[in-house]
């Protein structure tokens, strides 16, 4: 099964990833930080956060429940580094 992101309120998800969750996105967008600001620092957080990446396993596969979709998501983040696990590493 694929891994993909829905909007909580409209259809079944397998994991919530919005704030108050681990995977939450610690960046709200504000007056000084539009969506598309917030998803990029999310993105350079999580690539910073060892524990998290090792546990990025945990969500592939699965249905990922946030608030924003179908508006741009930091889950659209998540996806991106799940689909990077199965990736053969170059050297």
């Amino acid at each position: 099964m694929k891994t993909k992101v829905v909007n909580k309120y409209k259809e079944p998800y397998d994991v919530y990833i919005g704030r108050g969750s681990k995977w939450g996105n610690p960046y709200p967008i504000t007056a000084n930080q539009d969506r598309k600001t917030v998803i990029q620092a999310y993105k350079k957080y999580l690539l910073n956060s060892p524990e998290l990446l090792k546990d990025l396993h945990e969500l592939k596969g699965k249905t990922l429940g946030c608030f924003c979709k179908p508006k741009p998501c930091h889950g659209d983040v998540l996806i991106e580094l799940i689909n990077q696990l199965d990736k053969p590493k170059s050297d």
